[in-house]
């Protein structure tokens, strides 16, 4: 095995922080990207609204009544993410409206854009199923945004049946057989424009 080469006195005596100094200097001199400028500081994180009015003016400036902007609204007992012209199927209302009419939503958990976003409480599912009333079929009770906030309507387009379905009941060694036959209703609405109000209540 041949013998090792003797290090130079000089670098024998250099202490190692100085050592890695200097490599890291010849290291940053030979980087091809020594000649750029340096990186830009980052950007700052938006300056949140504290008033409804300014919620409603950034949102406003981001955003136009048909495009670029979302409402969550509840309907027959179930959240629905809503934009203009969209075409909302449901199970047949009640009353049966005709074609042609006009229903406003008086149910809006949350209204957006891209960048911001007005909500309420119940717009998160746990705290809406905090709030909600306990008993079959109730709905209602939980806090909604305001008319005065965002508004929206719907169109009543059609009413539908879905294709007929059949179901089968029967019973082993009982003799028990019967035919349940079903066709579903459906109402067709069409989203109009999410109109955004003043922000400020009408009493004051």
């Amino acid at each position: 095995m041949p013998p090792r080469p003797a290090l130079p006195q000089n670098l024998l005596r250099t202490p190692l922080r100085a050592l890695a100094t200097a490599s890291a200097a010849s290291t940053s001199s030979a980087s091809p990207f020594a000649g750029l400028p340096p990186l830009a500081p980052a950007d700052a994180a938006p300056v949140l609204p504290t008033t409804m009015p300014e919620a409603v003016r950034k949102l406003r400036e981001t955003t136009t009544p048909s495009k670029g902007i979302y409402c969550v609204a509840r309907l027959h007992s179930r959240s629905y993410l809503l934009h203009p012209r969209d075409i909302l199927t449901l199970p047949t209302l009640k009353p049966m409206q005709a074609p042609g009419t006009t229903l406003s939503l008086t149910r809006i958990l949350e209204v957006g854009g891209r960048e911001f976003a007005i909500r309420s409480p119940a717009a998160d599912g746990k705290e809406l199923r905090k709030s909600l009333p306990k008993g079959p079929g109730v709905d209602s009770g939980f806090e909604t945004i305001p008319p005065w906030v965002a508004s929206c309507e719907l169109t009543v387009l059609e009413h539908t049946k879905s294709p007929l379905t059949r179901t089968l009941l029967k019973k082993r060694r009982k003799g028990y057989q019967k035919t349940i036959e079903n066709k579903q209703g459906w109402t067709r609405l069409r989203v109009g424009d999410i109109v955004l109000g003043s922000g400020v209540p009408p009493s004051s």
